[in-house]
């Protein structure tokens, strides 16, 4: 399956579809359009949150009481980062797609040492693959987490980690 190099990433709600919509923008500029319903979108924000806990090596050699705020601090250097994918502006418009809108029914994530990939797979077979640094994937399960917050879809219960709201004096 070939894997398509991410230059950009948006997400919006469509509550006309009651979806969550991810374009993602390759390097020479094609527009991929992804629907998340509801169920896989908080299926996939408490299994990215699961991964990248288990997944990270500070949080492994940390006491077991400091595994949370040590992903909480990776976390947050994520978001301070400008690196790639990073959100656009404004949705695109409809008749920029190169592609027709794909339902995302599962998400395969293979874990690497040096980055993830995620593979979106429709309902009839096939898919579409992507490959992610660590702290983008971190940029990634923030914005699906802060667009079904904006939905107002009260997923299940995350990570504690995740919704920690942090206040410096």
């Amino acid at each position: 399956m070939p894997i398509l190099p991410v230059s950009g990433l948006t997400i919006a709600y469509s509550a006309v579809e009651d979806r969550l919509v991810v374009w993602l923008r390759g390097q020479e500029q094609q527009l991929v359009p992804l629907l998340f319903t509801r169920r896989l979108s908080a299926l996939l924000i408490n299994g990215l949150a699961g991964i990248l806990a288990r997944s990270s090596p500070a949080a492994a050699q940390a006491p077991a009481a400091l595994r949370d705020d040590v992903i909480l601090m990776e976390h947050q250097g994520a978001m301070a980062q400008s690196a790639a994918p990073t959100p656009d502006a404004a949705p695109p418009p409809a008749t920029e797609a190169t592609t027709p809108p794909m339902l995302v029914e599962t998400v395969n994530i293979t874990t690497n040492p040096m980055d993830f990939q995620l593979i979106f797979r429709p309902p009839g077979g096939g898919g579409l693959a992507i490959k992610l640094s660590r702290a983008d994937l971190h940029r990634v399960l923030e914005l699906l987490r802060r667009y079904t917050q904006e939905a107002d879809w009260a997923l299940p219960t995350q990570p504690g980690w995740l919704t920690t709201q942090v206040t410096v004096n």
